[in-house]
Parts: C-alpha cells; sequence; structure tokens
C-alpha cells in the first residue's frame, strides 16, 4: 500500500487567493502520488471556529481524494479543536464520508498496525497511550517533544523521545526534523514532516516536506509549488528576480527597506501579495544604555493617600495607611 502523509494545511480565507493555491498545492502533490490513502495529520485550519470558505476549501479538498477511491485519514489539530477541554469537538466532523475517518480520540488501527493520536492539552493523555502502542507499528500524532523546538519553544513539551516506542510521524511541528526515540535496545524513528508549503514570514526559505510511506519505508519529498514567502533585503531583489517570479509559487514577498534610497522595481516583480516594510532604527546592540542619574518619577505617602481615598474598599481608609506604614517600618 503507498500512504501519503501531509500536515498542518492551515487553510486559511483571511488573504486573497491563498486558499485556492492550497487546495491546488494538496491536489497537486494527490495527483502526482497517486497514493492509495492519505493520512492529514492535524491543523487542517488556521482558526479554531474556521470560516465557511475554509470548511468548504477542505470538502473540496475531500471530494477530490475521494473521488479517486482513495482513503483518507484526518487527526483533529490543535487549530482544529474548537477549545482546549482535549474533548474533541472539532468541526472536522461534519465531513461525514464513508472513506473518511476523522480521529477525535487516539485509537490503534490493528489491521495496518498504525496508531493515530489526535493534540492533547494534556501530555499524560499522549504518553499513556504511547505506552499501548505496539513497537512493530506506525504512529501518527499531532503534537512535539521537549526538544523539537528551539531553545526559547522546548519548554513547550515535556515528552521525552524516550516515550516513542515505535517509529512516529508528528504534525505541529512546522520545521522538518528527525530524533532517535525509544531506548537503547529499541531505538525508535521520531519525525516531524512539517507543513507542505510556509504559513507566515517567519518561515521564510523554509523547506517543506511530505511523505510517502511504502513496502520500502518511508521517503520525504520536497514540495517545490503551492504558498511561499520570501523576504529580501530591497537592494537583493533586482538580483533575485528569477527565484521571486517562479510562476510554480504563491508568493508573499516582504522587502525589507533600510532607508529612503533603497528602491525597488515593482513593475518587475510578479508575486501574489508584496509588503515593504522599513528596518529597524537601531540594531539589539546599538540600544541606548542611558540610565537617569536621579528618579524621574517616585511615589510618595501623598500619592498613595490619594489612590486609597480613591479605591473602592470596605475597609477604612485610616486603617490601610497604617498597615502601609507599618510595612514601611519594617523596611
Amino acid at each position: 500500500m503507498r500512504t501519503l502523509v501531509i500536515t498542518d494545511l492551515h487553510l486559511n480565507a483571511r488573504i486573497r487567493g491563498l486558499l485556492g493555491a492550497q487546495q491546488e498545492c494538496v491536489k497537486r502533490i494527490v495527483r502526482e502520488e497517486k497514493p492509495d490513502d492519505v493520512i492529514i495529520m492535524g491543523d487542517v485550519f488556521m482558526h479554531r471556529k474556521p470560516s465557511p470558505s475554509s470548511l468548504l476549501a477542505f470538502k473540496r479538498i475531500l471530494d477530490y481524494i475521494t473521488s479517486k477511491g482513495i482513503k483518507v485519514t484526518v487527526l483533529r489539530g490543535n487549530h482544529d479543536s474548537e477549545t482546549k477541554a482535549d474533548d474533541g469537538v472539532t468541526a472536522l466532523s461534519v465531513y461525514d464520508y464513508p472513506s473518511v475517518d476523522i480521529v477525535t480520540q487516539a485509537k490503534l488501527d490493528p489491521i495496518n498496525k498504525r496508531a493515530y493520536i489526535p493534540h492533547y492539552e494534556n501530555e499524560d493523555t499522549i504518553i499513556k497511550f504511547l505506552e499501548t502502542v505496539p513497537n512493530d507499528y506506525t504512529a501518527f500524532g499531532h503534537f512535539g517533544y521537549d526538544g523539537c523546538l528551539n531553545s526559547v519553544g522546548d519548554a513547550d513539551f515535556a515528552l521525552g523521545l524516550n516515550h516513542f516506542q515505535c517509529n512516529t510521524l508528528l504534525g505541529h511541528i512546522h520545521g522538518f526534523r528527525e530524533r532517535q526515540g525509544g531506548t537503547e535496545t529499541i531505538p525508535t524513528r521520531v519525525i516531524c514532516l512539517g507543513t507542505p508549503y510556509t504559513t507566515n514570514y517567519g518561515e521564510a526559505f523554509k523547506e517543506n516536506y511530505y511523505a510517502i510511506i511504502d513496502e520500502n519505508g518511508i521517503h520525504f519529498k520536497e514540495v517545490t509549488h503551492g504558498p511561499r514567502h520570501l523576504v529580501y533585503s530591497a537592494k537583493n531583489v533586482e538580483d533575485n528576480l528569477d527565484t521571486i517570479n517562479n510562476l510554480d509559487y504563491f508568493t508573499f514577498l516582504r522587502v525589507i527597506k533600510h532607508d529612503e534610497s533603497d528602491e525597488v522595481n515593482l513593475d518587475s516583480v510578479k508575486v501574489a501579495h508584496l509588503d515593504i516594510k522599513y528596518a529597524p532604527v537601531f540594531d539589539e546592540d546599538e540600544v541606548s544604555t542611558y540610565k537617569p542619574s536621579r528618579d524621574l518619577f517616585s511615589i510618595n505617602d501623598v500619592i498613595i493617600e490619594d489612590y486609597v481615598k480613591e479605591a473602592i474598599s470596605t475597609i477604612p481608609t485610616e486603617k490601610i495607611m497604617e498597615g502601609y506604614r507599618l510595612l514601611q517600618d519594617e523596611n
């Protein structure tokens, strides 16, 4: 069986033209790969309460895939969940197709030796379910693990790689990466698949992938079409027009101007959306270290007493001020 795995579509109707480009990107991948089944690992929608346009866009994607006799499994992502209650309530439940399985709660598929784990805010729920998954299964989930983000974001997840006792593909994390999980005796692959296209300027120039699983294993293929975000300095735009104007992509271009003298010939730029921003006036290393030699403002007893008098309290002003003075004596 040939399985296409894709994740984090983030269908978004708030930007003109984007929704159509997202749909066509997914359809093109399906058309070129001709899979027997498709697994979408969560965050189908950008917003927890998706617009009618976004709901209909995913219906058109499912209509296209199922019309070819392809089965689809869709995991509930955090963006697809109505709230953070972990109750499984999701707009995805409206897609009642005989050949589409909407996974709102974690479950095992013994026939195909697969485990499906949607998003949970409570990581203990994920850990307890992972303990039930046999080593020879492949798991598909929508969550992260400790260390899958940069040093700032690592604290978002406490789930250790030792909890992954079978090969696992994950959505939720937008950058592709692979780590070893499991134990020394039973090592496993833990793969963050990433988005099929960029979703914001912070992901500019990021490589995007989908996965194919067949009898020869797991293979990753780069997506070379669909929505993408690019960021160039104004002085570098002309030298990169071949990249910028590639019509295989629905391109968001951000041009950074460092001063008024930076000129951009906009007539030469052929993109879906153009965003021009000025660079920060100060670099982080250039921020002033000025410190005043005296207090520019200080709070004294008069201000405190005026504040207390205007406050709504059942305690008399005199009592509050008495307590305030006791605290001053303590200091």
